[in-house]
């Protein structure tokens, strides 16, 4: 009937739209050998060891705006040589949100636990990276959405302060320091890309948690740069920089990431 094909396409157009429909999460090709994809047979349940009461947050747009927002900032504060290393990027992308990233990001926080995927890459990030956040409560009022999204990218922005310029022209093999993988994910210059869920339940020991996930284009190579270092910001951008962060290249720079 004609209301039965305009469902299924309505239904098509949504799962399209989320990017859900476009890769097949079980294609052995997207991950490692032994690896198993967080999408692949994932029906989008939370894991029955949630509390009842676990609920997926909403990620509207001011959220989103807020992730790649705060994503952004701590990168032209980095390119342009502001970090703790005065050290300027050559050529660091600007960071934009990505729904089928986002939308596997959702499937890691439904499993109310703070534990990396084996695999959640896709036909467009083959090597995708990821960043987890918990924070839990008890007692008072729980912090809203964009004050888990801020504290989330201040935890992960402060380990910045472990780097030095070594770290960030080879990522150390074989570090044995205090953890850096959540900021040089954040300030990776070949990152284009960031999708990001949060997820709030309540654990085992009582705690409120809200569980933060984000997604990235890529992740860190061993060896290879968190960014290159220019004497000036954006000075090897092909398509000139971003009105509203200098220090990165235009949204509209060819970046070839891994």
């Amino acid at each position: 009937t004609s209301k039965m094909k305009f469902a299924i396409a309505s239904a098509l157009f949504l799962c399209l739209m989320r990017g859900i429909a476009t890769t097949n999460y079980c294609d052995p090709k997207l991950c490692a050998e032994g690896e198993e994809h967080i999408g692949c047979d994932n029906d989008g349940s939370f894991l029955e060891k949630c509390s009842d009461d676990a609920r997926l947050l909403e990620i509207d747009e001011d959220a989103q705006d807020a992730f790649v927002a705060g994503h952004n900032a701590v990168r032209q504060q980095w390119a342009s040589g502001n970090g703790k290393i005065p050290e300027q990027a050559c050529r660091m992308a600007t960071v934009h949100w990505d729904d089928e990233l986002a939308s596997l990001a959702e499937l890691n926080v439904k499993q109310c636990q703070m534990k990396h995927d084996d695999c959640h890459s896709t036909s467009e990030y083959p090597n995708s990276g990821q960043n987890l956040y918990f924070t839990g409560h008890k007692g008072g009022s729980p912090p809203d959405l964009h004050t888990v999204i801020d504290k989330a990218l201040e935890s992960w922005a402060s380990e910045g302060d472990f780097v030095n310029k070594g770290f960030l022209a080879a990522y150390p093999d074989n570090y044995e320091g205090p953890t850096i993988a959540h900021f040089t994910m954040v300030a990776q210059e070949l990152n284009v890309a960031v999708g990001c869920a949060v997820s709030n339940y309540v654990n085992d020991d009582g705690f409120n948690v809200f569980l933060v996930a984000c997604n990235y284009a890529t992740t860190n190579f061993i060896t290879l740069p968190v960014y290159r270092a220019c004497a000036s910001s954006a000075e090897e951008c092909a398509t000139g920089t971003n009105p509203d962060y200098p220090a990165l290249c235009s949204s509209k720079e060819d970046v070839q990431y891994h």
